[in-house]
């Protein structure tokens, strides 16, 4: 900055007006009026004190009533950050008289906080987002001199090329946990390099007289391109695929998920293994259908009966009625034919609740030999997104060469 003798003073007067607001915004990132802040505590304690004061209204508050408010933290540590605050000029009197006891918060560290929590979750990608907006508008804007025009396009350059810099150097010589603690908000981004293009060529054909810095522009958004794209493959390399799926936002995935077609998404998804789908039923649950439906008393043994009526080697014996029930059962899955499947049969029952009932009833019969029937799994899946039951093992339910005597 020229020194305050060396200017006019309206230029002075500005010059003072930026130093004042530079201050109150590095207030909240200050520890010391000498030295910045080492622990995230003291920015929370910050943004209390500041709140506070909004609530308060134009009265504003004096200190005393600030450690009131803010009395989820320790009394000194309210009173040390607020002499930081009052130092930088972030709260001040609300009127310059001595023994003044009330004071009056700027807003200026507030939007500095808003900022910084902002920049903690997005890297600072939304804010470029809206630089690139207000740049882009300002091309069109009739106002805008070519002055103008050439300080957006060296900010936009200077962006770019601090972004690309520290995350090509981490891709080739950083570890893999720093380049993923640091790099990967800033991937899948695509949509920001269009807009930076986009913004190149049209500051290019408005400003012919502005090549070089758009040369320049061009450049760093090509480093920045690289640069993403070697930290992408490098997390690709270490992690595996499947696990690389974790480098964009699920909302992104999602969006894809549901505007692709098919080939583009089998594209995206090929290679990749994942997992069976879950069932919507624990195995206790089953369980417990197999126990309802167990109504027979398996320790029971019906007596012997004489061999007289005996229907040849293929002939069941009679048996007692609680096995009647499980046989009435099985013919009425079969209705008539030899082999069904259980698929089908679910598919009949509808709801999940007779569903369950059917199973247990298939598994009662299948768990009893005596009976002309076997119950057999196979290793195929059905897989039904609109149905009741959602997927389902291939089973079949079979009449043995046994004939049933009545």
């Amino acid at each position: 900055m020229t020194g305050p003798d060396e200017l006019p003073f309206e230029a002075a007067v500005a010059d003072s007006t930026v130093l004042a607001i530079y201050r109150q915004v590095h207030s909240v990132l200050a520890r010391t009026s000498g030295s910045m802040i080492d622990d995230s505590g003291s920015v929370d304690i910050d943004e209390a004190i500041l709140n506070a004061f909004a609530l308060a209204g134009p009265a504003g508050l004096t200190i005393e009533q600030v450690c009131a408010a803010c009395q989820t933290f320790a009394d000194s540590v309210v009173r040390r950050r607020f002499e930081v605050l009052r130092s930088y000029r972030a709260v001040s009197k609300v009127n310059e008289r001595p023994n003044e006891m009330y004071y009056q918060a700027a807003f200026a560290p507030y939007v500095m906080l808003l900022f910084l929590r902002r920049l903690s979750h997005t890297g600072g990608l939304s804010e470029l987002h809206q630089l690139l907006s207000v740049a882009r508008l300002a091309i069109d804007d009739e106002t805008t001199t070519l002055e103008q025009g050439r300080d957006h396009l060296v900010q936009m350059t200077t962006v770019f090329r601090l972004l690309a810099n520290p995350i090509m150097q981490l891709a080739k010589s950083g570890t893999v946990e720093s380049l993923r603690e640091q790099a990967e908000p800033l991937l899948g981004n695509q949509e920001l390099l269009d807009q930076a293009t986009a913004y190149h060529n049209r500051a290019a054909d408005i400003w012919p007289q502005l090549l070089p810095e758009c040369t320049d522009l061009r450049l760093a958004v090509a480093g920045y391109r690289d640069a993403v794209a070697a930290a992408a493959g490098r997390l690709i390399d270490k992690a595996g695929r499947t696990r690389a799926l974790g480098l964009l936002p699920a909302e992104r995935w999602r969006t894809f998920a549901r505007e692709a077609d098919i080939d583009e998404l089998a594209a995206a998804v090929d290679g990749l293994l994942f997992d069976a789908p879950d069932p919507f039923f624990t195995a206790q649950d089953l369980l417990t259908a197999v126990e309802e439906g167990l109504h027979t008393d398996v320790g029971r043994t019906p007596p012997p009966r004489p061999r007289i009526d005996d229907g040849g080697p293929g002939d069941l014996p009679n048996i007692d009625g609680d096995l009647r029930l499980l046989v009435d059962r099985a013919e009425e899955f079969l209705a008539g034919g030899d082999k069904v499947t259980v698929a089908a049969l679910l598919a009949a029952a509808g709801d999940w609740p007779s569903g369950r009932r059917v199973l247990s009833d298939l598994t009662a019969i299948g768990l009893r030999p005596e009976l002309p029937y076997e119950l057999t799994w196979g290793d195929g899946l059905r897989v039904d997104a609109g149905a009741e039951v959602t997927w389902v093992s291939d089973g079949w339910l079979r009449r043995q060469n046994v004939t049933v005597a009545s």
